[in-house]
């Protein structure tokens, strides 16, 4: 499944996935929330995507790209999940969910704290019935405070957190990050909480409620800034894509293209990079005799340096840089980052097929195990798997017959004339 000449594995313990066996429901929307899911559904778990029957996830309609004729931002964060399209604000679907629930493992949500509420569906009032579960929550201000109803999207949180003040330029003014990182990030660390949620279980028995948000993600990212402010009460200023403790230490213009380095760990390291690019002499200029120094005058430094880079381009400078030992690379594109030998050898894109089969890529989740761990399955149809999961919490087929002539769900198989099946490409279990 995973390209690149990567075989499929990753697994542990003869084959079998880390969290196989594990029943999540995921009554989450978003990037983060669809994050944390696929996250543990790449890990092994059979994630249950619950999704109103009306059109479903709202990103399955917010696309500006497709995939046969399927939202590519959906498909990003759904694979290997199965769908039911479930009404929760009906009493007949709360019940059927209620039954589900008798079954599972986790639940992750990741509305604002409380808004579940009126469902039962709040963290308290889960492990009140269910105390078994782990129930992950992913927020954007946490769970508590005078900002934790505040709805939080990756954006706002890079704002708010500090990072876009210490992005960009000085004549850029605040720049965010082009991806959205704080979403990624929060949910990798919810998906840690989870499982220490179950390691937590198989001793006492008990779930527990365990969160993250983008907020805590983001200041914790704030090492070097943070340590600034701590120790001096400085406010760090936008340097681009340099360091406000280091120099030289960024990006810089070669002939052609531009390439980062990263010469400043050390005065062996400043040496060999002098050395290297051809200006031995700055070595002896007092402008530049220590790293206080270099950064105090970073601005001469970067010029000195770009003229001396001038002579040839980029690809060839982070060879030779390399050669000699000086942490540098190329300043890639998506595209570029995406299909390099790097990217292929550690199986970073993986091949999958969508609910029809219809095959699409996609990046694979961050851990190895030891090799990558592939998606069991790509993102699925609206309502692909509701007959299939309702059958093992325990409803007839007259009981699914009903809610779906009802409305309270969405039965895919009934649209494909295949009741009582799964479809073999959509990956049911």
């Amino acid at each position: 499944m995973v390209n690149g000449g990567v075989p499929d594995g990753g697994l542990l313990g003869g084959g079998v996935p880390p969290l196989a066996g594990v029943r999540v429901v995921d009554l989450t929307r978003f990037v983060s929330g669809a994050y944390t899911t696929m996250m543990l559904a790449a890990l092994g778990a059979d994630v249950v995507k619950i999704e109103p029957p009306d059109g479903g996830d709202s990103y399955r309609a917010q696309a500006t790209a497709t995939v046969a004729d399927r939202s590519a931002l959906f498909l990003s964060l759904n694979n290997g999940k199965r769908s039911l399209a479930l009404d929760l604000r009906a009493p007949s679907g709360q019940a059927a969910l209620e039954r589900l629930l008798a079954g599972a493992d986790v639940v992750v949500e990741n509305a604002r704290p409380g808004a579940l509420a009126r469902y039962g569906l709040d963290a308290a009032a889960v492990l009140a019935r269910h105390p078994r579960i782990v129930y992950g929550s992913v927020s954007g201000y946490g769970q508590t405070g005078p900002d934790a109803a505040r709805g939080g999207f990756d954006l706002i949180l890079q704002a708010e957190a500090g990072l876009m003040s210490v992005t960009g330029t000085a004549g850029s003014g605040p720049v965010k990050v082009g991806a959205p990182l704080l979403d990624v990030g929060a949910g990798i660390c919810c998906v840690t909480g989870i499982l220490a949620g179950l390691l937590r279980r198989a001793e006492t028995g008990l779930g527990g409620h365990v969160s993250s948000s983008l907020l805590e993600f983001a200041l914790a990212g704030l090492t070097t800034p943070a340590s600034a402010f701590f120790a001096a009460g400085e406010i760090p200023s936008r340097l681009g894509t340099h360091s406000p403790a280091f120099a030289p230490y960024g990006a810089f213009r070669a002939r052609t293209g531009e390439l980062v380095l990263a010469g400043a760990g050390n005065e062996g390291l400043w040496r060999r990079l002098c050395s290297t690019i051809g200006v031995p002499e700055a070595v002896d200029d007092p402008a530049f005799a220590t790293n206080a120094d270099r950064v105090r005058n970073r601005d001469a430094l970067t010029a000195r340096i770009e003229q001396a880079l001038a002579a040839d381009d980029a690809p060839a400078w982070v060879a030779r840089l390399e050669a000699a030992g000086v942490p540098a690379g190329l300043v890639r594109d998506v595209g570029e980052a995406l299909t390099s030998a790097q990217a292929a050898a550690i199986g970073a894109v993986a091949t999958v097929g969508a609910g029809d089969g219809s095959p699409y890529r996609a990046v694979t989740v961050p851990v190895r195990a030891p090799g990558p761990l592939p998606f069991p399955s790509g993102a699925p149809d609206l309502g692909q798997h509701t007959r299939a999961v309702l059958r093992e919490a325990g409803l007839s087929d007259p009981e699914i017959d009903e809610l779906h002539a009802a409305g309270t769900i969405h039965d895919a198989s009934i649209q494909a004339g295949t009741t009582g099946t799964t479809s073999a490409a959509g990956g049911g279990r």
